[in-house]
C-alpha cells in the first residue's frame, strides 16, 4: 500500500477517537491539558492528546493530521493539506456540515439511538438507546432499551475508555496495513455503540460506521489537488447546510469524487445445495462457509490491485461486498474482473460468477437524502452486468465458456456428491455402495472446512501474491486469490500454495480470541460472527448425518425442518426507508454513514444473534447451521423445533428493531426426509419463503410479508402466535397424563382430526365463493361434536374443560379461527403419531 493512502486512511480512521475521552471525564468541556493553544474544538484536543500519547511514533505525523479536520487552517500536522483532506471526508460522510461545539452545553442523551428507529421515522418522542458496552453476543449488549443509562453513562465511557486505551497499546505492529486494520478492528469493538455525534441532532450513526466512511473517502479524495479540496470543502460547508447556496455551487456540487462500487457471486444457491444425499451433511457446511472465505479472497484481491485498505469496505457478507473507490479505480476495473473470470472459470466452470456494477457519486451525492440515488445506479448497474455475463471475455468468450469440456457422461470421473464429471475423483465408503467417488473439490469442503469449523473460535486468513494455480480443492482457488487459510492457532501456512504471504487476518467468530500462537506474520484481528453449528455425536468428533439428526425428533414422524428466512423490502429500506416526517412530508435523511450503519446493525443481529440462539439453550447440538448472515438464514433442524426456533427469531428481531413495524421479516418451512435431495429441500424451502412474501391483490385473506409459511399455508407472524398457542393446548389435550415435562390429559384424538374436517369444510367453500366470511355446516356440525366430546367425558374435569373453552372460542368469532384451529390440529397430530 503506498504511503499515502495508508496516511488518509489512518487519519479518517482517527479523526474523532477523542470523543470516548471526553465523554469519559468529569469535566468534558475543559480542553485536554497541553492543547490549550491549537484552536481546536474541545473534543479535538482530546484526539490531540490521544494520538500523541497512544499511536506508535511511524504513525503519528498522519493520526494527528487528522485531528484538525475542524479548523485544516490552523493545523500543526507536518501535512496541513491532510487535514483539509480529512475535513472534507469528514463532512462527506455525515452528509452534512458538524458544527464545532454547541452552545448550550447542557447534559444530553450520549447514547446511540438504534438506527431502526429512524426507519420510517414519525418524530416520536421517545426513540430506543444502544448499551454502552463493547460489542459482544449478549442480549444485554445489542439490543436497545427505551431506557437511558444515566447517571451511568460516565462509568460506561470510563470503562469504554479503558478498553480504547489498553487495546492500542498492544497495537505496535510495524506493518501499516496491520496497524491500520488492527484499528479498525478496536474502533469496531469499543465504539460501535457509541454516537458520533448528539450535540444539535439525534444520535443515529455510530462513531465506528462515520469514522471508517471518512477514511475511505479520505483515500478517495486522493484524487484531487489540495485547491480543489478546499474548494470543495467550501462549498460543502455552505452548501449542505443552506439550500439558497445550492444553486450557486451547482458546479461543484455536481463533481463526482468517488466511486461505489458492488461486486456479487452469482450462482451461490445452486453451487451450495446442487449436491446429492451422499455426504450432504458432511460437506453442506463445509461449502457455505467455503463461499464467505471466497467472497473475502476475491474482495481482498480487488482491494489489493486497486491499492485500498480494507476501511473502504462498507459491507462484505452472503457473497456481495460493496466499497468505495477512487474515480481512478474505474480504469482497473475490467482487468480486475477478466482476472477473478478466468480463475473461477478455471476451478468452478460456469457455475459460479462475479458481477460488478459501480455508480459515480458526486460532492451533492453525499448530502443527507441524495446518497440512495447512487446506491440504487449500483445495483442497477449490478444487474445488467448479471444479465450479459463473461462480457469482459471479449475474443475469449467461446473458448473459455462455451467449449465442450470433459467427456461427458464418463460414469467413472462423476463425483458423487456434485454429480460433475473430474479430471481426480477417489473412491469413498458408502453404506449404500462401495464404487461411490467424491472429487477433491468436494473432498475439501468437508475435509478441510467443514470438519474443522466447528471446532475453531478464529481462522487465520494469510494474504500473499495471487497466481495461476491448477484446480483441484477449495483452498487451491482461494490461494489462486492470494488468500491463504488456517485453522489450527500454531501453524505458519506451512502447506500453502500462497507465495510471499506477508501478513495475516485473525476472523474472530465468537467472542472468545485465541492467541495467534506461533505465528511470525503480522496478525490483525477483525471480528467476523459465524454461526459455526453442527450437530455432532455424543462423543463430538462425527459429524451427524442427516439421517442421524431426524431421528431426534420426538415422535413417530421422523423428518427434518428447512426453515429459510430473511428481512422484507431491504432494498427499499436502504433506497427510501430512512425517512423523518416534517409537516406532513417525508424527508429522507440517508447518508453514507447511516446506511453503513443500518448495514452493520442488520447483519449483527443474522451473524452474531441467531448464532446464539443456535449454540445454546433447546437448539444447541440440533441445528445444522447452513448460513446465517446479511439479512437472511437458511437452518435445518428435526422439524418439531423449527416452528418454535422460527418464532424465536422474530420475536427477537421484532425486540431488536425496537418494534418499527416498518421493518420484519418472512419466513418458509419445509420438510425433508429419507434420501431426498438437498437441492430440492432447498428449493422447496424457498417456495414457502416466496409465499409467504407473495401479494396477490385479488387476495382476500392474505396480503403477503412479515409472515410466515407452515404446513401449507402462510400465517402472519401474530397470526402464527395465536396458532401456537392453539397447538399447546391440542398438545395438552392429547398427550398421556403423567408426571413428566409433557404430560397432557390424556384426552382422545378425534378431536385433531375434527378440527382438520371442520377447516376444510370452511376452507373450500371460502374458496369457492372468494369470501372473507362465509357460513355453513361445520359450524352446527362442530358445535355438536365438541358438546358431545364435553359431555363424553365430564369425569375428567380438566378435559371437560377444555372441550368447553374451545367450543366458546369458536363460537365467539363465528368459527373464524377454524383455520388456525385445523393446522393446529395437524401440527399437534404430527407431533404425538408414533
Amino acid at each position: 500500500m503506498k504511503d499515502q493512502v495508508f496516511n488518509a486512511a489512518l487519519a479518517g480512521l482517527l479523526h474523532d477517537i477523542g470523543k470516548v475521552i471526553q465523554r469519559a471525564r468529569v469535566d468534558p468541556w475543559k480542553a485536554a491539558e497541553g492543547t490549550e493553544g491549537e484552536g481546536q474544538p474541545v473534543h479535538a484536543s482530546y484526539s490531540i492528546q490521544f494520538v500523541q500519547n497512544y499511536v506508535p511514533q511511524a504513525y503519528q505525523s498522519a493520526a494527528l493530521a487528522g485531528t484538525y479536520h475542524h479548523h485544516p487552517e490552523k493545523s500543526h500536522a507536518q501535512d496541513p493539506s491532510l487535514s483539509m483532506l480529512v475535513s472534507l471526508a469528514d463532512r462527506l460522510s455525515a452528509g452534512e456540515r458538524e458544527r464545532d461545539e454547541p452552545e448550550d452545553k447542557q447534559d444530553k442523551p450520549q447514547q446511540l439511538i438504534t438506527i431502526f428507529d429512524r426507519i420510517k421515522d414519525a418524530g416520536q418522542k421517545e426513540y430506543h438507546y444502544l448499551p454502552l458496552q463493547p460489542l459482544a453476543l449478549q442480549k444485554s449488549s445489542l439490543f436497545p432499551d427505551r431506557r437511558l443509562e444515566g447517571k451511568k453513562q460516565g462509568d460506561r465511557y470510563e470503562n469504554l475508555k479503558d478498553l480504547l486505551v489498553s487495546s492500542f497499546k498492544e497495537n505496535d505492529s510495524q506493518n501499516p496495513q496491520t496497524y491500520l486494520e488492527t484499528c479498525l478492528s478496536i474502533l469496531q469493538r469499543c465504539t460501535w455503540c457509541v454516537p458520533s455525534s448528539y450535540y444539535y441532532d439525534l444520535p443515529d450513526v455510530s462513531l465506528y460506521d462515520h469514522a471508517r466512511m471518512t477514511a475511505a473517502l479520505a483515500v478517495c479524495l486522493l484524487d484531487f489537488e489540495a485547491g480543489k479540496i478546499k474548494t470543495m470543502r467550501d462549498v460543502v460547508t455552505r452548501a449542505f447546510q443552506d439550500k439558497a447556496q445550492q444553486a450557486k455551487d451547482e458546479q461543484v456540487l455536481g463533481e463526482p469524487v468517488a466511486l461505489l462500487v458492488g461486486g456479487d457471486i452469482s450462482g451461490i444457491q445452486n453451487f451450495i445445495y446442487t449436491l446429492s444425499s451422499k455426504r450432504a451433511a458432511q460437506t453442506l457446511r463445509g461449502r457455505s462457509f467455503y463461499l464467505q472465505l471466497l467472497t473475502e479472497a476475491v474482495l481482498r484481491y480487488v482491494l489489493r490491485q486497486l491499492d485500498l485498505p480494507y476501511t473502504n469496505v462498507i459491507y462484505s457478507g452472503g457473497g456481495h461486498f460493496f466499497l468505495l473507490a477512487p474515480l481512478s479505480a474505474a480504469d482497473k476495473l475490467k482487468d480486475i474482473q477478466r482476472y477473478i473470470t478466468h480463475t473461477l472459470l478455471e476451478h468452478h466452470g460456469s457455475d459460479l460468477y462475479l458481477a460488478v456494477g459501480s455508480a459515480e457519486v458526486p460532492v451533492g451525492g453525499f448530502k443527507a437524502g441524495k446518497f440512495p440515488t447512487y446506491w440504487a445506479e449500483m445495483h442497477a448497474q449490478l444487474a445488467m452486468a448479471k444479465q450479459h455475463r463473461y462480457t469482459e471475455l471479449g475474443n475469449e468468450l467461446y473458448e473459455q465458456v462455451f467449449k465442450p469440456q470433459g467427456h461427458g457422461g464418463n460414469a467413472e470421473k462423476t463425483c458423487s456428491v456434485c454429480g460433475e464429471e473430474k479430471d481426480h475423483v477417489e473412491k469413498f465408503k458408502d453404506e449404500e455402495a462401495q464404487d461411490n467417488k467424491i472429487c477433491g473439490l468436494c473432498f475439501s469442503f468437508f475435509e478441510q472446512i467443514g470438519k474443522e469449523l466447528p471446532h475453531v473460535h478464529a481462522i487465520k486468513l494469510g494474504l500473499g501474491d495471487a497466481g495461476k494455480i491448477k484446480a483441484g480443492t477449495a483452498m487451491d482457488v482461494l490461494a489462486a486469490f492470494g488468500m491463504a487459510v488456517s485453522f489450527d492457532e500454531k501453524d505458519n501456512f506451512s502447506r500453502s500454495k500462497v507465495p510471499n504471504i506477508q501478513r495475516a487476518v485473525q476472523w474472530i467468530l465468537d467472542d472468545i480470541q485465541p492467541p495467534a500462537h506461533g505465528l511470525e506474520l503480522p496478525v490483525s484481528p477483525l471480528y467476523r460472527y459465524t454461526v459455526n453449528q453442527i450437530p455432532y455425536d455424543e462423543k463430538g468428533r462425527e459429524t451427524k448425518t442427516f439421517d442421524d439428526l431426524q431421528k431426534e425428533v420426538r415422535g413417530g414422524f421422523k423428518q427434518l425442518g428447512v426453515l429459510r428466512m430473511d428481512v422484507d423490502y431491504l432494498g427499499d429500506l436502504f433506497k427510501t426507508g430512512l425517512t423523518i416526517k416534517k409537516k406532513d412530508k417525508e424527508e429522507n435523511i440517508a447518508t453514507l454513514a447511516r446506511l453503513s450503519t443500518l448495514s452493520f446493525q442488520t447483519s449483527l443481529f443474522f451473524e452474531g444473534w441467531v448464532k446464539q440462539l443456535c449454540e445454546t439453550g433447546d437448539y444447541k447440538n440440533e441445528v445444522y447451521a447452513v448460513y446465517a448472515g446479511g439479512d437472511d438464514l437458511f437452518l435445518i433442524a428435526p422439524w418439531d423445533l423449527v416452528p418454535k426456533l422460527a418464532l424465536q427469531i422474530r420475536r427477537d428481531f421484532r425486540e431488536y428493531v425496537a418494534g418499527n413495524s416498518a421493518i420484519h421479516l418472512s419466513g418458509g418451512m419445509a420438510f425433508i426426509g429419507g434420501k431426498y435431495p438437498i437441492y430440492q429441500a432447498a428449493d422447496d424451502a424457498g417456495d414457502a419463503l416466496d409465499d409467504a412474501k407473495h401479494i396477490d391483490k385479488d387476495a382476500l385473506l392474505f396480503e403477503g410479508k412479515n409472515a410466515f409459511h407452515f404446513l401449507g399455508h402462510a400465517w402472519k407472524w401474530d397470526v402464527f402466535e395465536k396458532l401456537d398457542g392453539k397447538f399447546e393446548r391440542l398438545l395438552k389435550i392429547v398427550q398421556k397424563k403423567g408426571d413428566g415435562e409433557e404430560a397432557g390429559l390424556g384426552g382422545s384424538q378425534s378431536i385433531l382430526q375434527l378440527l382438520q374436517n371442520l377447516a376444510r369444510l370452511e376452507g373450500e367453500k371460502k374458496r369457492s365463493l372468494k369470501s372473507r366470511r362465509v357460513w355453513g355446516p361445520w359450524m352446527w356440525l362442530g358445535d355438536y361434536m365438541l358438546f358431545r366430546m364435553k359431555k363424553q367425558n365430564e369425569k375428567n374435569e380438566a378435559l371437560a374443560r377444555e372441550f368447553d373453552a374451545i367450543l366458546e372460542d369458536l363460537r365467539k368469532d363465528m368459527y373464524l379461527e377454524i383455520d388456525q384451529w385445523g393446522t393446529a390440529a395437524r401440527w399437534a397430530q404430527l407431533y404425538v403419531r408414533k
